[in-house]
């Protein structure tokens, strides 16, 4: 339920803040700072609370937590000297001002749609008459796969009845399958409503687990988000061990973890299941790109396409393996996916990034500043922003997007702090605890980001196992090390080297592999 707080309502679950009918524009951190504040109420709650609950960091400095007070009293048209809504606790912090209450009513989940917010018997009557039941269930994935009909689905078509929580479900979907963020975080209160009406709705449930994991993997969200995602996905396949979505849902939760293996597993046997699960397809191919095994990407990739599947991301994806591979059908795959998703957050961070490893970081600017409305703010694009800033030399824009990329830029921002000699950031991410954690981890990007810290730090010798360990995980782009700005003097180690000629060679027994395959290459170049 929304908060509210004398004449706001804040929306936790759709991350919306009002005053009135007036929509109160807030970035994401100053949202999260003002949810925190808002649940520890009465209480004060510290700059070091504030750090970890928001940037997800051990250290965020003073200065950096009371500019992000600022901004946000500035948007609340709050005034420090008289406040109404945070007060400044002189050494313990920030606290809220009043009682914090909850809104007991339902939640309109879409004020650009007045009347379309709550459904009401009367409609779903009317839409059971008309006969409209199968086309309001889900949009985009193909949950009722042939063998694997839920539980909640084969009620409704034997009884002929739809239910209101099976409406909420199918307009979050719709929502999920606009891929941006406002209506990621609005989807994911609709389901939540929905299983608080009927916990055990199959449906409801699964199309959480994708919602958490999209907003986890693509706008921003922390390790309890990524978990509960799974463990939905897990009870889920309990209930239906032949559910290809139920394993799909596992498999997309377990990739934003970056269990990348299990991933792998998960989503392959769901396309065995379903091989019209298009998104399951294309995903295990994306797991496949990860660790290095382009051509078995690019073949699953039209395996999916061949059979007619649709998924959002597979021109891109073909696209990046293609670069890899040094292929020339690349661009034209690139430009194809922005043709098919204009202003898409992933497709356009995707092509930044190929424009800054070609070392066009202007080019990459003007890519991202295709995003529209609250995408200018998705940790992705915030982070290849500053990634174009940094290879621009304005490492001040840099680190203000940086900052505000939340956990997505925390590792580009510990690197450019640490090569200006403030290495606090670095350290609270390179401890010993958390280096532990990467012997179950095998995310090979992971790994250069950590040797991009540990190079700023002057930390070298750290820094080229980090980059070994990346290579021998499946790391293949030797251009985006090459461009670095923080691993200029590695690149010209005799270690570099090596690796360098170890990715060369396999890069070149890939493209072989994909140009032998004549039906690969027709597809490829149709």
């Amino acid at each position: 339920m929304p908060y509210i707080l004398h004449d706001l309502t804040i929306d936790r679950e759709a991350r919306s803040v009002r005053r009135g009918t007036d929509a109160i524009r807030l970035p994401d951190l100053s949202f999260d700072a003002l949810v925190k504040l808002i649940e520890a109420s009465p209480k004060s709650v510290s700059h070091s609370a504030l750090s970890q609950s928001v940037w997800g960091a051990e250290h965020v400095s003073d200065e950096t937590v009371s500019q992000r007070i600022a901004l946000l009293r500035k948007a609340l048209a709050d005034n420090p000297k008289d406040p109404n809504y945070i007060r400044t606790v002189r050494g313990a912090g920030y606290a809220i001002i009043g009682p914090v209450k909850w809104l007991e009513v339902e939640p309109d989940y879409d004020a650009s749609e007045p009347g379309e917010g709550k459904q009401s018997s009367a409609l779903i009557g009317g839409l059971v008459a008309s006969g409209v039941l199968v086309a309001l269930l889900v949009a985009n994935l193909a949950f009722q796969a042939p063998g694997a009909v839920s539980p909640t689905a084969q009620a409704a078509r034997q009884t002929g009845v739809v239910s209101e929580v099976s409406l909420l479900v199918s307009r979050a979907n719709q929502q999920l399958g606009l891929h941006q963020s406002a209506e990621t975080d609005r989807a994911v209160a609709m389901l939540r409503d929905a299983l608080r009406r009927e916990p055990d709705h199959f449906d409801a449930r699964l199309s959480l687990s994708f919602a958490l994991s999209t907003k986890a993997t693509k706008f921003g969200g922390n390790l309890e988000t990524k978990k509960e995602a799974e463990a939905l996905a897990r009870a889920l396949i309990e209930e239906q061990p032949g559910s290809s979505n139920a394993w799909s849902a596992l498999g997309y939760s377990l990739g934003s973890q970056g269990r990348m293996d299990e991933s792998l597993s998960a989503l392959q046997y769901a396309y065995q299941l379903n091989p019209n699960n298009a998104p399951a397809g294309s995903s295990a191919a994306h797991v496949l790109l990860v660790q290095g095994q382009l051509y078995q990407a690019l073949d699953l990739e039209f395996q999916v396409l061949e059979a007619g599947g649709r998924s959002r991301y597979a021109e891109i994806q073909i696209a990046q393996n293609l670069e890899l591979m040094g292929h020339p059908a690349a661009e034209r795959w690139r430009a194809k996916a922005l043709t098919l998703n204009p202003g898409q957050v992933v497709i356009l961070s995707a092509i930044a990034r190929s424009q800054l490893r070609d070392g066009l970081a202007q080019a990459a600017l003007n890519t991202l500043s295709l995003a529209k409305g609250e995408d200018v703010t998705a940790p992705p694009i915030l982070q290849m922003r500053g990634r174009a800033n940094i290879a621009l030399g304005r490492n001040e824009d840099a680190r203000r997007d940086l900052i505000s990329a939340g956990w997505r830029g925390r590792y580009d921002l510990a690197a450019l702090d640490a090569k200006a000699g403030k290495s606090d950031r670095a350290n609270a991410l390179v401890t010993s605890a958390k280096l532990a954690e990467l012997d179950g981890d095998p995310d090979p990007e992971f790994r250069i980001q950590l040797a991009e810290v540990f190079a700023s730090m002057d930390r070298v010798d750290e820094a080229k196992a980090m980059m070994a360990q990346a290579v021998n995980l499946g790391w293949r782009d030797v251009k985006w090390l090459e461009r670095s700005p923080f691993l200029e003097g590695l690149v010209s180690s005799s270690e570099w080297r090596e690796l360098e000629a170890r990715i060369t060679r396999e890069m070149q027994t890939q493209r072989r592999l994909t140009e032998g395959d004549a039906k690969l290459l027709n597809a490829i170049n149709r």
